[in-house]
């Protein structure tokens, strides 16, 4: 038994034949020739060809029909369509190992692409490319794709891209996409695109981009753009964009909106607008408006407007309809009741119930003279 044993590991083995055992590959149209050189026992040792199977070094010019490769499997051409097997180990080429699965760490100048999933390092010198789902670490010259998942880090020079959801750190001198969901870090020299959620730090040269909700901090050179909610801060050099409710800090060079209510800080270089309510602080340079109501801090260069006031408002003019607290304004006009103090050059109030002081200041509940009164005016 020992003698058939020695042979097989010191004489080399020509195999020239076709293997009809592997049936892990449903999706194989044919299976390629598998001739090859090898040093084995068992499938260990070392081939050169397009063996099959594997355990050790695999030496080959283009892997076709590959079964299984545990440990080192090295290649000079693109594996061929459809790619099959699994490699377990390390996967070099110089044009760029394919397969199924690649397990390891997988290194192609030209490129990795795998059918299924690639984990653990994955190195393509153009491009690291999954139809399936990309884990651990994956770089590449211009493009990081996976048509499923990526889970862990991808970095690439142009773009880095999944047709699903990106956990983790997702880098690109152009543009980061994610077609669903980006749970953590994404950076793009241009733009940053999540068309789902996105929970973590966003950051883009120009844009970033969330199509339904944004969690964590979004920052832009041009746009931030949040579909659904902003639950955190976002920032922009030109606007910052929230399709629905804003709980946080919210910052644009020329103005940032929020088409919902707004539950914290909102500052606009020019204006800041507020669909629905604002509750806390917002700030531009001429106008902050908010269609409800304004319960905080207003403050603008030119106008702050809001259907009510509830707390402190202050611009050269000053729209409600109605006030409970402090506005200081060169014209604060209260369309409604005023519940406390206006200050400014002409003051107006429907239904007065504080203090008016002013040159001019009109309360319409008052009767006769005291209608309307310099320096200041009353009604409690």
């Amino acid at each position: 038994m020992l003698r058939p044993a020695l042979a097989l590991l010191i004489v080399p083995s020509f195999l020239y034949s076709q293997d009809t055992t592997n049936t892990t590959h449903p999706r194989r149209r044919t299976e390629a020739s598998h001739w090859h050189v090898g040093l084995t026992y068992h499938d260990y040792g070392i081939t050169i060809g397009n063996a099959a199977r594997t355990n050790g070094l695999r030496i080959n010019f283009e892997d076709a029909d590959l079964d299984v490769v545990n440990g080192v499997n090295l290649t000079i051409w693109k594996a061929r369509e459809p790619l099959t097997g699994t490699v377990n180990g390390l996967a070099l080429g110089i044009v760029g190992p394919g397969a199924e699965e690649l397990n390891g760490v997988a290194i192609g100048i030209g490129g990795v692409v795998t059918e299924r999933r690639a984990r653990w390092l994955t190195i393509g010198g153009l491009g690291a490319v999954s139809n399936g789902g990309l884990e651990g670490i994956a770089l590449s010259g211009f493009g990081t794709v996976a048509n499923g998942d990526i889970a862990g880090v991808a970095i690439a020079g142009l773009g880095t891209v999944s047709n699903r959801n990106v956990t983790g750190v997702a880098i690109a001198g152009l543009g980061t996409v994610a077609n669903n969901d980006v749970t953590g870090f994404a950076v793009a020299g241009l733009g940053t695109v999540a068309n789902g959620d996105f929970g973590g730090i966003a950051l883009a040269g120009l844009g970033t981009v969330v199509g339904r909700n944004l969690t964590g901090l979004g920052v832009a050179g041009l746009g931030t753009v949040a579909n659904g909610d902003l639950g955190g801060v976002a920032l922009a050099g030109l606007g910052t964009v929230v399709n629905r409710n804003l709980t946080g800090l919210g910052v644009g060079g020329l103005a940032t909106v929020a088409n919902g209510d707004t539950r914290g800080v909102a500052i606009g270089g020019l204006a800041t607008v507020v669909g629905g309510s604002l509750a806390g602080v917002g700030v531009s340079g001429l106008a902050t408006v908010a269609n409800d109501e304004l319960r905080g801090l207003g403050v603008a260069g030119y106008t702050v407007q809001a259907a009510s006031i509830c707390g402190w408002s202050t611009a050269l003019y000053v729209k409600t309809r109605g006030l409970h607290g402090v506005s200081i304004g060169a014209y604060n006009r209260v369309r409604g009741p005023q519940v406390g103090l206006t200050i400014g050059l002409y003051n107006s109030a429907r239904t007065l119930k504080g203090l008016q002081l002013g040159v001019l200041n009109r309360a319409q509940n008052n009767h006769g003279l005291a209608r309307i009164l310099p320096i200041a005016n009353a009604h409690f």
